[in-house]
């Protein structure tokens, strides 16, 4: 057993996602969360995509979307890279900082015509949750955050 970030370096092959998805996966997560990509935000999804969805830990199980969830993500990252290409003729990876952030944004608040898939601003906050999720909530993320880690129940190991 890997943790994300370890299967991250490691270059685990994706088992759900292609690399172009995984990419845009990545630059999105990097971008909204910082330390989202080497936290191993592509393996993480992808490894739960693959998983039970009735054990999946990525926040769209709890926000009542029917599994399986790969189609919700592979259309919203899609939709991200066809709308990069749309405004500024490149790949969402090859965008600059501002061009970047001006889709997030226009993501975040529902801004965006022409999105195919579940609605920007809902793939936004799961995004986001999920990036959150594996940058800060691990033990090494609250340590990060220098917040005392007080589980009801702690983990018989280190995530």
């Amino acid at each position: 057993m890997l943790s994300p970030a370890e299967a991250y370096a490691q270059s685990v092959p994706l088992a759900v996602l292609n690399e172009s998805d995984a990419t845009t996966l990545e630059v999105l997560a990097e971008a909204i969360v910082p330390g989202a990509r080497v936290a191993g935000i592509r393996n993480f999804i992808d490894s739960q995509l693959s998983a039970d969805s009735e054990n999946s830990l990525l926040m769209i199980r709890y926000l009542g979307v029917p599994a399986p969830f790969a189609g919700f993500y592979t259309a919203a990252l899609r939709s991200a890279e066809k709308l990069a290409k749309t405004r500024h003729q490149k790949h969402i990876a090859a965008l600059n900082s501002e061009e970047l952030s001006q889709i997030i944004d226009d993501m975040a608040q529902g801004k965006v015509k022409d999105w195919q898939g579940p609605p920007a601003e809902f793939f936004f906050f799961v995004l986001r949750s999920d990036a959150a999720d594996i940058v800060y909530g691990t033990l090494d993320g609250f340590e990060r955050l220098d917040i005392p880690y007080m589980p009801h129940i702690k983990p018989e190991q280190s995530w």
